[in-house]
This record gives C-alpha cells, structure tokens and sequence, in this order.
C-alpha cells in the first residue's frame, strides 16, 4: 500500500465515529515523518477519492499546520515547509469550494508565521497567475491572496505591518486595478450571459474584499490617487441590476433562496464604503452624496426576504455612520426626515416577519443567538435599532417625541384588538431602542434617556405580559427581554420581586422563552454592587429560597433532549444559568451538593461522546468546579469518590477536549484536600502517566497537566519513587525551555524544593541551576529575568539566602555576582505584578543582609542592590499600592467558542500564584519589612551599617535613607 493510500484509509477510517480516535491516533503517530504534509496535499488534490477524505485531509492539514508548522520562535517543525508552499497556492486554485475555504485558511495560519520574510515569492505568484480571461483561476487567487490579507482586518497598528503591507501593495496594487477594470468591461459584455455573469460576480466580490483588506489600515496613496476609478465601479456595482437576480414573484419573507452572488456584491461594497466613511471622510467625501442617495434607494426598495437580511443589516450600518459626521448628518435632523425614516426603513426592519416566527418555532437556538446584545449577527432588527440610536444621538426630543407618536398608535391598535400582537412587539422594540443611551452590550444598559419612563413602561406594558399566560409567546419573551436589557435601571428590590416571576417561566414548553428567562435570571445575578467593586449585588442568602426549584427546573429543561450527545449540549445558555445560580448560592447547596455534581457528571458522560459544544462543556465543568469549591469543607469525601470516578473513566476514553478541565479539578481536589488526609492511590496511580511527553504533546494541557503535577508533589513528595524524579526533572527542563510555558516550569521546581526532603534532590540542583543559567545565557526575555528574581526571592524564603546564592554557586564560584549585578539588579524595579513585587523586595532583603553581602565575597555588592530596593520601595507610587486583585472575587469567565490548542481556565478554581509571604499583606509590607531588616542591621552595628551604606550611596538613595528615619 502506498503512502496516499495508507493516508487516504486512515482519513477515511476518521469519518467513523467507531474508529475515529484510533485513526487519529495513527495520523498523528506518522506527522512526524518527512512526507507527511505532502502527501496530505496530495489526497486533497486527488479526484479518485471521496470529497469527505478529501475534505478530512484538508481539516487535518489546517489542524496539523497549527500545531507542527512552527515553535514559537518562528522556526519550522514541518520537514516539508518549504515543499508545501511551493505547491499549496497552486493546488488551492483547482479546488472546489468547499476545499478552497480549508486550504485558504491553512495558507493564512501559514503565511501569520512566514510571509513575507520566509515567503518572498507569495505575491509574485500571485501575480504571475493573474490572467485576462480565465476568471475560475483569478477567483482561485483572489480567495488566497485575502485569505492572507484580511489578516491585517483587527490587527494594531504597527511598523512592522505596515512594511508588510506597503510590500503588498507595491506588487499587487496595479495587477489590482487593472484586474478590478477587466472584469468590469467582462460583466458590460456579459450582461445576457448568465453562466459568464455569475463567475465574473464571484470575481468581483473577491476583489471588493481585497480592496477592504488593503485599505483597512490606512488608505494607500495608489488607492487615494485612484479614488475616483475604483470608487466610480463599487457605485456602479452597489445599483447594478440584472433579472437574473430577482427574487421570486411572490412577497414572501421566508423565501429560503440562498444569498445570490449579486447580493454578496452589494454587502461587501457597503462594508468599504463605512471604512471610507468613517475613516477616510477628508478624501471620500465628494463622492459620499451620491452614495447616500443610492444607499436610501436601495433600503426604501429592497425585499423582506430573508436572503437580504445582511445586505439590508450592512446597508443600514453604512447610514449609521453617516449620521455620525457632523457634515451630513443635518440631512436627517428634522421631522419629516426622521418620520419618512422611521416607516420608510426603521418600522419595516423592526416588524416581525413570518419568517422570524418560523425561526422562533423551528430554531429557536438561533433565534436567541441573532436576537442577543451583545451578538455579532448581523440582523436587520439590530441594525434598525442602532441606526435609530443614531440620529437620537444627534437630536434626542426630535426623535423620542417623533417615535413616540409611532409607540402609541402601535400600543393602541394591540389594545383595539390583542389579536395584533405584533403591534405590541413592535412598540416595545421602539421603546427599548429610544430608552436605551449609548451602546448596549451583554453588562445591560448603563444610561437612558431621560425623556422617558422606563420603569413607568414596564408597570404598563410589560408586567402584564409576564404574568398574562395566554399572551403571545413572543410577547412574553419580548416582556423577559425588557428585563434583561434594563436590569441596572432596576433596583434590587425591584428584580428580586421579578425573580419568582421569572422562575416560572421556566415551566414553558416555549425554547426561546424558558431559555430567556434562563438567561435574564443569569444577567441579574451577575450584577456587580457598584461600578467600582467585583462583589455581586445579590448573595446567597437573597436567593437561597429559590435554589432547589430553580435548579431543578434547569436540569429538567437541559435534560429533555438526551436523543444525541450534540442536541443536550445544545444550549449553553441554560448550563450557564446553573453556573451562576451555583455561584451566588455557594455552601447553600450543600444538602443536594453531591447530587448535583452526579447530575452534571452525567451530562458530562453523555456529552463526551461527541464534545460538539465548547461553551456548554466549559460552564459544565465550570459549574462542578463550583460545587467543590463551596461545599468540599463536609463533603471532600463524597465528592472526590463521585468525581474521580467519573472523570477518570473519561480518561481513559481519551476525551481530549476534556483533559485539561478533568486534571484542574483534580489539582484543585488535592489543593484542598485535609492535612490529615493521605494522597489517595487513585492520585498515586496518576503519576506515571503525567511524567509520560504524550500527555504534554497537547498545547492546551500543559498548565492543567503542570497544576495537577504540582499538587501532587506538593501534597506529598515521598509517592514519587527514586525512578520518578529524574522524569520529573526532564518535564521541569521541557517547560523551561519554553518561552510560552517557562512559568509552568518555575512553579514546577519551586514545588520540588519546597516539598522534597533534601537529601532526595541535593544530587539534582545543580542540573537544574545549570539548566537556568543556559536559559539565562542563550534565550533570556525581560519576562524570564523576572521570574528567575521571583525564584531566587522564594529560595531565600522558602530555605535561606545563602541556600539562593550556594543554589548557582555550585555550578561555578561566585556565578551569583555575576547574574546578580548584570540581570537581576537591572530587572526588579521593572516587576509590576504587586505580589511578585512584594516578594522580590522580602527575597532580596535576605540576600542583602546574608553574611556574604555583609561582609563575604559578595560586599561590592551590596550598596548596588541596597540602592535598588531602597529606590522601589520609597517611590510615591508603590505607597498607593495594595495585592493584585483585592477588591473581591473575579467572577468573569473565559468562554471558549470552539476546540482548539488553547487552554481553557476553570475560574472559579483558577490557580493563585504560590506566595511565600502572604501574611505581608502588600507591597509596603514589603518596604516595611526593609526597614525592620536595616533598623535590625544598625542596632547590631552600632550605627556602624547605616554611616557606612550613606557614605557609598547617591544623593537620592541619601534622600530615601532621611525619608526613612535613618
């Protein structure tokens, strides 16, 4: 069997899901040969395969380019790196769509690390395939050259970027145009050719985007110079139209017809004009009238079918930021503008459609996601809303007293018949829109418009819809949602008599309803007490008697769906309402805490059999996290035989996506285990294959892997036999060696020294000082230097000073001088991190006044670095400075939106940093603890130690020395 087809069985065997971890596992174990990448692009290419091996080979292509392509010092890992660029741009040219978006996106991740210093010749290729006739082969191009140039889209500016992209444009820029005008003059040609008109479209919908990419930054001289060519083609193409493209003879607003390339023209052209709007003003400007007319024609004339959903959203946003300029937003600063406005564009993209009931029945997870603050979906409700924020913005009582009148006739027809419900939506969603000030983001509302009453609103409007079980479904959600949005405007008082109100809507058999009251119940109790404070405005005891109904109605509602591991991870929105409940409830909970973890343990089980949610899992995990957090002081036992069983099955199935979360909550089980309780063997048992490099193979396992590693030897050293500990060693020198996992390698060791016995690693110290110093010496960072003052400073702490400098003096005599005086010295007034701060001043206080500073080999030494602390600890700011993060609990999660080599952070667990002196409460305990040390030093001395330090300093070290008292 050949290599293509050994690798093409393998692919295939990873589309069943039976075999599809053993064949992954064999992919893997042949990456690493010469060939391998190569022969991936070559069963992509291959049409005498399967477009779902093909399609497999693409994914595993993209995945192994993250993971083996580069380390992160930019050097290739990929023996094959430079034969694949060599022959990817060329073969993603010939591909078919679905193959062109994989292999377009491995060449981004590629060119992120090579182009264009490894990658010279990317744009003159592209260039050199550029034809005049042949459109497939361009619009191959086009998808790779902005697969790589949308790169720069949300990047910070920079020299380096700029130099990048200057290079671009001074290739690419006239090959561009000239391309931009030849397919121009083709669709003039091709105006009755349908076949030739769509290719050409594509084309030109390749070119709108790449002509974003190139101005995203700054606008390039070539383009300004050529202001009025391109622009004068984007205007042309934003009003082209031809019957090839017309929406089907019906009104319909649910026709389903697929986005037409036309349509995708328009979006893309509209999204170009907003960044020469609100970018590039000075220059646009003569042309932006003419823009504006044709934008308003086309929202007063577009269709309510679905398929111009983002072009209307676009076309809306690009007025949005018309508004915005002071020198053309008077054209919508009157009455009769605003009222054409509101039923001409407004009114109509707010009405609910048959359509979004459809959705809201037949997809309600999408609905909530396109209907959410906060989401990036562009909708035309969410645009309509901002565009008319907008222009109130410009003239609040003009437009509160103009759409007001709207309100009230739309709140009078519902009242004239409730059988005109969407009347009623509509009111609220202008209401809302006009009562919320500035931007509205998933904290809630933070100002409103004072010209209306919004809690007034909700008496008369919204309760009755809340309490009213015969209203529209959609009105009660729109009734939730007013919560929701206006949460911080209420008082506590106020949401907590809504609270029972929306645990009832809990009991819907409605999706969108029972998972918006979820979700409201969620925002609310994530409420901060003040601006200014992490603590939570509501605590246990305010919802203590809500907890077992309301936790029970969330599992019930999650647990409903068991017909497919993907359909109960469905919504994480519910799983993050449990997360939060759990949070605020803490140790309430602890009559039904270890049913509870049973009951997510379970989910969890069902769920590995295809991880396909990353949210629903994190808040999963997050919410067992949770549980032994705030009940583990009467319940370590039983939560620890219900928990390791569990997830240790879930290892042994091999779980990936799972592994880093399983190994943090057994880090953390063992971090709050009972002195008096012994490691468990199930612990023991673990050792082993935490010290084998398959488990570090994964990026996003290290810190978990490392944290639970800690925690064992932590808790005791004595289980790792005398095999064990040069394995362990050799983890310390991988994560060491990294730049991106060198404080996992710290944490590491610091561990060792502080838990073993002496006399089991005296034979090792000196490799592992060694094993710092070359790290030092070859491939030091600011961030190294940092982290090596904070390790000598826990030395000093942990055992003596003179254990920290005997530590690197065994690998040469006075080594410690050296480092001292040209890296250590020079870097710790630059630590910013207040603990670490606070420990090096404790650490090299010890140093100083250790006998060899005092007066050993190490006496030149000590005024230089007397100096330096004394200069930290008298500076005006460090008197202002407390710990880091001491104002209260951080309750804002990390929230993974897909798998990848990331690690994800289980917070409420998250691991503090080992602080050898935390009774010294901050950093000037730190300065205090000085002064006690050089007082001490003067007595013993005689004043001897203090005249002998003020005659060998400067004047403002002099001056820090008299501030202090001496």
């Amino acid at each position: 069997m050949s290599e293509l087809e050994a690798i093409s069985y393998l692919l295939e065997l990873s589309l069943n899901p039976a075999s599809a971890r053993h064949a992954e596992t064999q992919l893997k174990a042949e990456e690493d040969k010469p060939g391998f990448a190569l022969t991936l692009l070559h069963v992509i290419a291959s049409t005498n395969l399967t477009n779902s091996i093909r399609l497999a080979g693409a994914l595993f292509l993209k995945n192994y380019v993250k993971r083996k392509w580069v380390d992160e010092n930019g050097n290739h890992l990929s023996p094959d790196a430079e034969r694949v660029k060599a022959e990817i741009t060329s073969l993603m040219i010939t591909l078919p769509s679905n193959l062109q978006v994989q292999i377009g996106e491995t060449i981004s991740l590629i060119a992120d690390s090579d182009f264009p210093d490894k990658w010279p010749t990317l744009i003159d290729d592209f260039v050199a395939k550029i034809s005049e006739d042949d459109m497939y082969t361009n619009k191959g191009v086009l998808i790779v050259a902005h697969s790589i140039f949308k790169r720069w889209r949300p990047l910070f500016r920079s020299d380096e970027l700029f130099l990048e992209i200057k290079l671009v444009l001074s290739k690419f820029s006239v090959p561009f145009l000239n391309l931009l005008q030849r397919v121009d003059a083709l669709i003039d040609q091709n105006k009755e050719n349908q076949a030739q008109l769509v290719i050409l479209l594509e084309v030109l919908y390749q070119l709108v985007k790449i002509y974003y990419d190139l101005n995203c930054q700054d606008i390039p001289e070539f383009f300004e110079d050529n202001l009025n060519v391109g622009m004068g083609i984007m205007h042309k193409y934003l009003v082209f139209d031809s019957p090839f493209f017309k929406p089907k003879d019906s009104d319909d607003d649910d026709d389903d017809e697929e986005v037409d390339i036309l349509s995708k023209v328009k979006t893309s052209i509209c999204e170009l004009i907003q960044l020469y709007t609100a970018r590039y003003e000075d220059v646009f400007e003569p042309l932006l009238p003419q823009f504006i007319q044709s934008t308003w024609n086309l929202l007063t004339t577009i269709g309510p079918q679905q398929r111009f959903d983002i072009l209307t959203s676009k076309l809306l946003s690009f007025l949005t930021t018309v508004v915005r300029l002071p020198t053309h937003s008077d054209i919508f600063n009157n009455e009769v503008a605003i009222k054409e406005i509101s039923e001409r564009i407004i009114i109509p993209n707010l009405s609910v459609r048959t359509s979004d009931e459809e959705l809201f029945e037949d997809d309600p997870i999408e609905y909530i996601r396109r209907d959410l603050e906060g989401s990036d979906a562009d909708t035309r409700r969410r645009a309509s809303i901002d565009f008319l924020r907008e222009l109130k913005v410009k003239n609040e009582n003009l437009t509160t007293q103009t759409i007001l009148k709207y309100i009230e006739h739309y709140l009078a027809e519902f009242q004239a018949n409730p059988n005109n419900w969407k009347s009623k939506d509509l009111a609220i969603y202008l209401f809302t829109a006009l009562a919320a000030k500035g931007s509205v983001t998933s904290s809630g509302v933070t100002a409103t418009n004072l010209l209306l009453d919004i809690v007034g609103f909700f008496t008369n409007n919204i309760v009755n819809e809340l309490l009213n079980t015969n209203s529209h479904p959609i009105l009660k959600v729109d009734a939730i949602k007013y919560i929701y949005t206006f949460r911080n405007q209420l008082t506590k008082n106020q949401l907590l008599e809504s609270f029972p109100i929306l645990v009832s809507h809990l009991d819907s058999n409605q999706y969108v309803e029972y998972t918006y009251a979820a979700i409201t119940i969620e925002k609310i109790l994530s409420i901060k007490d003040s601006n200014q404070s992490n603590f939570q405005l509501f605590q246990k005891n305010d919802i203590k008697p809500f907890n077992l109904d309301l936790l029970t109605k969330l599992f019930k509602l999650i647990t409903q769906f068991q017909s497919t591991p993907e359909k109960l991870a469905e919504n994480e929105f519910l799983m993050k309402t449990v997360m939060r409940v759990l949070l605020i409830a803490e140790d309430t909970v602890e009559e039904y805490a270890t049913s509870l973890a049973e009951q997510l343990l379970n989910i969890i089980s069902i769920v590995a059999k295809n991880p396909s949610n990353p949210r629903f899992n994190h808040f999963t995990f997050e919410s067992i996290a949770v549980i032994i957090k705030y009940n583990h002081s009467t319940k370590w036992q039983e939560l620890v035989a219900v928990t390791m069983g569990s997830l240790l099955g879930l290892l042994g199935e091999d779980v990936q996506e799972f592994v880093p979360y399983i190994f943090q909550i057994f880090a953390y089980l063992l971090e709050i285990s009972p002195a008096s309780q012994p490691l468990p063997d199930t612990f023991k048992q673990l050792i082993i294959p935490l010290l084998s490099p398959s488990v570090w193979e994964f990026k996003g396992n290290i810190p978990a892997v490392a944290r639970l590693l800690r925690s064992i030897i932590c808790k005791d050293f004595s289980s790792f036999g005398d095999s064990e500990i040069e394995p362990l060693l050799g983890v310390f020198q991988k994560l060491i060696s990294s730049k991106a996992n060198e404080d996992y390698g710290f944490e590491l060791v610091e561990s060792i020294i502080l838990s073993a016995a002496e006399s089991r690693i005296a034979g090792y110290t000196k490799n592992i000082a060694i094993l710092l110093l070359q790290r030092l010496q070859n491939s030091r960072t600011e961030k190294f230097v940092k982290r090596l003052i904070s390790f000598v400073s826990k030395l000093t702490i942990i055992k003596s000073s003179s254990y920290a400098i005997g530590f690197f003096d065994q690998v040469q005599p006075e080594i410690f001088a050296k480092i001292t005086s040209q890296f250590l010295i020079p870097s710790l007034q630059n630590i910013n991190n207040l603990t670490e701060k606070k420990i090096a001043i404790v650490g090299f206080t010890n140093i100083v006044f250790d006998e060899s500073f005092i007066k050993g080999p190490y006496s030149s030494m000590l005024i230089p670095t007397l100096s330096v602390l004394l200069q930290i600890t008298t500076s005006s700011s460090i008197k202002t400075q407390a710990t880091d993060n001491a104002i209260g609990p951080d309750l804002d999660f990390d929230e993974p939106s897909s798998f990848g080599s990331s690690f994800s952070r289980l917070a409420t667990i998250g691991n503090k940093p080992f602080d050898p002196v935390s009774s010294l409460s901050n950093v000037n305990g730190g300065a205090l603890y000085l002064t006690e040390r050089i007082k001490k030093s003067d007595l013993e001395s005689g004043g001897v130690f203090v005249n002998g330090v003020k005659s060998q300093v400067g004047p403002d070290v002099l001056k820090a020395l008299t501030g202090l008292g001496f």
